[in-house]
């Protein structure tokens, strides 16, 4: 599996949607965009700071958006 950041075209239009764009810009430190063996893209995170509930609901709505963004899917 091949890892890489999060594509800039991606992390813009998830900043357009949330209301807290500095709590997206952290949590997109999390979250990477894997290539797998079969080609195929998926957007995983690597989070384990539970306790911080607001950032760890950003990271988690950050991966849903940038997952749905990846099958053409709108979340306007």
């Amino acid at each position: 599996m091949e890892e890489m950041p999060l594509p800039e075209d991606i992390k813009e239009r998830i900043l357009r949607k949330v209301s807290n764009k500095a709590l997206a810009l952290k949590a997109f430190e999390y979250i990477k965009l894997v290539r797998r063996e079969d080609g195929s893209l998926w957007v995983k995170e690597e989070f384990d700071e539970v306790n911080n509930h607001a950032l760890w609901f950003m990271v988690l709505a950050c991966v849903n958006y940038a997952q749905r963004l990846l099958k053409g899917e709108e979340i306007d």
